[in-house]
């Protein structure tokens, strides 16, 4: 019976350090946000439309990112929509970042823009 309730005792704290966790998108780990207004069409290559644009992490630095959007068909992405960019860099000092070190990305609301970010998009 001990051995039962350990055992369950054990499995509710592994459920719920789970739940917790964001294991949705293991790409995420170990990445840096950048929050970039989309403004354009793109360019169509390779089956899929990219962006570069100039993204600003919470601080407000600067990164000039080209990335791929994910829409079928080549759809446009929705102009002036905010995304957040998660990017792990091989070399933090570059200011261009290719394609290849955007992990992925989410649209995000206006309300959801660090300040400094915000002030950089020039969003009041």
């Amino acid at each position: 019976m001990k051995k039962l309730l350990a055992s369950c005792a054990t499995f509710a704290l592994f459920a719920s350090f789970a739940v917790g966790c964001d294991v949705s998108s293991p790409s995420k780990i170990g990445t840096e946000e950048y929050y970039v207004q989309i403004q354009g069409e793109g360019e169509i290559k390779d089956n899929g439309r990219v962006y570069t644009l100039p993204t600003y992490n919470e601080d407000g630095d600067e990164k000039k990112v080209t990335f791929t959007s994910q829409k079928p068909n080549n759809e446009k992405m929705k102009e002036k929509a905010f995304l957040r960019l998660y990017i792990k860099q091989d070399d933090k000092k570059k200011t261009d970042i290719p394609d290849t070190e955007v992990k992925s990305y989410e649209e995000v609301q206006k309300s959801d823009l660090p300040a400094k970010a915000k002030e950089k998009l020039g969003v009041k």
